[in-house]
C-alpha cells in the first residue's frame, strides 16, 4: 500500500498547504475587524491556545496509530469503527470542497492580478488550475509536498515583509491586544473566524503510513502548523489593524483583500503585484493538499470495505490514483455547477468554505470526545489531573464555533448550509448501516506503533 518516505519537513508541508495561512490572512480578517474592531491580533491569541487545546486530542491519538484515513483512523482506534466513520465521513467533505474554494480562490486571484493584460474570466483560470492540481497529486507525494511548501514559504515570507513595512513606519500601540469598545461580545464572535482560519492544521494526520517517523513526525508537524499559524496570524493581523489605523477600522472591516489596499500603500506596486501572487500561488498549493488529503481518506474508507475496493488502490508512484480521479472529477462538476450559477468567485469561496467548516467542526468535537474517552481514564490514575482539560476547552470550542454558524440564522444563502450538511451527513449514516454486516471490524492493533511514551506525558 502507502510507502514510509516522506521527512518530518515533508509531513509538515501537508498541513502548512491546507490551513493556507496567505489566503486565511487575506480573506478573514475583516470578518473579525468587523466584530472585534481593532482587537484582531487579541482574537488570534485566544484562537491560538484554543487551536492547541484541539490539536492536542490529535497529537495524544496521532502519537499512538498511524493511519491514512486521519480522523477516521484515530477514532475508529479509540472508539470503534462507527464513530471512526461518521468522523471520518465529515471530514472527507471537508478535504474534498477545500479543493473547490482554493479552485475559486485561484480564479479571483489569477482574473484579478492578470485583468490589466488580459481580460478572461475567472473560471478559466479555475478549471486550469483544476487540472494541474490533478497532474500533481497525481504524482509521488514527496514532488507535492516540497512544492506546497516552497509556495507556501514564499507567499508567507511576502506577507510579514510587507508586515514589517508597515510595524517599522507606525508607532506601536498595544491597543490591538486590549478588547476595546466591541468588548467580550465582539471578541467571541470574533473568535469563530480566528478559529476558521486554523482549518487544515491537522491533515498531517493522513500521513500516518507515509512519514518515516509518524510517532514523533506527525504530533510535530501539527503542533508545528497550529504555533506558526498563530504567530504569524497575531503579527499580520496588527500590522493589518495598525497600517489601516485604529481610527479606521471600519475601511478594514469591509476591504475584500487587506493587502490590495495596504500594500500600494506601504510598499509600492511592485510589492502589491507580488502580494497577489503570493495569494494566488497559495490557493494553489491549497487545492493540491486538500485533493490529497481527501484521496487518502477515500482510501481508507475503500480499504476497510464502506467504499468500492477499487478506490483503496495506489498507482507506481504511491498516490491513490483512482480515488485522486474521483475527488477531482467530482470537484471539476462541483466548480462548473457553482459558476454557472453564480458568478462571484469571491462569493463561492465562502459559501463553500462556510459548508466545509461545518463538517470539519464536527469531526473536531468528535476528535476531542474521542480523546477523553481514551485517555481520561489513565491520565486521572497518573495523577494527570490537567490533562482532560485541552480536550474539554476544545470541544467547548467546537461546539461554539457550530452553533455560531448556525444560530442566529445567517442570511442567504448560508442559511441552506445546514440542511446540506445534515443531508451530506444522512447519507453517510445510511452508507454506515448498509456496512454494519457485510464489513468487517478491523484490527487496529495493525496501524498501532510499538510501545512509546505518550508524546505529552512528563517523565
Amino acid at each position: 500500500m502507502f510507502k514510509r518516505k516522506l521527512n518530518r519537513i515533508e509531513t509538515i508541508a501537508l498541513s502548512v498547504a491546507v490551513i493556507a495561512m496567505m489566503v486565511g490572512i487575506s480573506l478573514n480578517t475583516p470578518f473579525i475587524a468587523a466584530t472585534a474592531g481593532t482587537a484582531v491580533p487579541l482574537v488570534f491569541i485566544v484562537s491560538t491556545i484554543g487551536v492547541l487545546c484541539i490539536a492536542l486530542s490529535f497529537v495524544r491519538l496521532a502519537s499512538k496509530v498511524g493511519h491514512a484515513g486521519s480522523v477516521y483512523g484515530l477514532i475508529y482506534y479509540a472508539q470503534g469503527r462507527n464513530f471512526g466513520f461518521i468522523a471520518g465521513w465529515a471530514i472527507l467533505l471537508t478535504y474534498a470542497v477545500f479543493v473547490t474554494a482554493a479552485l475559486c480562490g485561484f480564479g479571483l486571484f489569477a482574473s484579478g492580478l492578470l485583468a490589466p493584460v488580459v481580460n478572461i474570466p475567472w473560471p478559466v483560470y479555475a478549471f486550469a488550475c483544476a487540472f494541474l492540481v490533478w497532474f500533481i497529486t497525481d504524482r509521488d507525494i514527496k514532488l507535492s509536498t516540497r512544492l506546497m511548501l516552497t509556495i507556501e514559504l514564499f507567499s508567507v515570507t511576502l506577507v510579514l515583509i510587507l508586515s514589517v513595512i508597515i510595524v517599522s513606519v507606525t508607532k506601536f500601540t498595544p491597543a490591538p491586544f486590549h478588547l476595546g469598545s466591541s468588548g467580550i461580545g465582539g471578541l467571541s464572535q470574533g473568535l469563530v473566524f480566528g478559529v476558521l482560519t486554523f482549518i487544515g492544521f491537522e491533515a498531517a494526520s493522513s500521513l500516518g503510513e507515509e512519514a518515516q517517523n509518524p510517532v514523533r513526525d506527525v504530533p510535530f508537524a501539527i503542533i508545528t502548523t497550529v504555533l506558526v499559524a498563530g504567530a504569524f496570524f497575531t503579527f499580520v493581523g496588527y500590522a493589518q489593524t495598525v497600517g489601516y489605523g485604529l481610527g479606521n477600522i471600519s475601511k478594514f472591516a469591509n476591504a475584500a483583500a487587506p493587502f490590495q489596499d495596504l500594500a500600494p500603500q506601504y510598499a509600492g506596486a511592485v510589492m502589491s503585484g507580488l502580494i497577489q501572487f503570493g495569494a494566488l500561488v497559495s490557493t494553489f498549493a491549497m487545492a493540491v493538499g486538500s485533493a490529497a488529503a481527501a484521496a487518502r481518506l477515500l482510501v481508507a474508507l475503500a480499504r476497510d470495505g464502506f467504499l468500492p475496493s477499487r478506490l483503496a488502490s495506489v498507482n507506481q508512484y504511491g498516490s491513490p490514483r483512482v480515488a485522486g480521479n474521483l475527488v477531482m472529477i467530482m470537484n471539476l462538476v462541483l466548480l462548473a455547477v457553482l459558476a454557472a450559477w453564480h458568478n462571484n468567485a469571491s462569493d463561492l469561496y465562502g459559501y463553500t468554505g462556510t459548508v466545509a467548516t461545518l463538517t470539519v467542526l464536527i469531526a473536531y468535537g468528535m476528535m476531542n470526545i474521542a480523546s477523553l474517552i481514551r485517555f481520561t481514564k489513565t491520565d486521572l490514575q497518573a495523577a494527570r489531573w490537567y490533562m482532560p482539560i485541552p480536550p474539554v476547552v476544545g470541544l467547548l470550542l467546537a461546539a461554539y464555533a457550530l452553533f455560531a454558524n448556525i444560530y442566529p440564522v445567517p442570511a442567504f444563502p448560508f442559511n441552506y448550509f445546514p440542511y446540506i450538511v445534515i443531508a451530506y451527513m444522512a447519507v453517510g449514516g445510511a452508507v454506515l448501516m448498509a456496512a454494519r454486516r457485510r464489513v468487517p471490524h478491523v484490527d487496529m492493533a495493525q496501524y498501532e506503533f510499538a510501545a512509546v511514551q505518550d508524546v505529552t506525558e512528563v517523565s
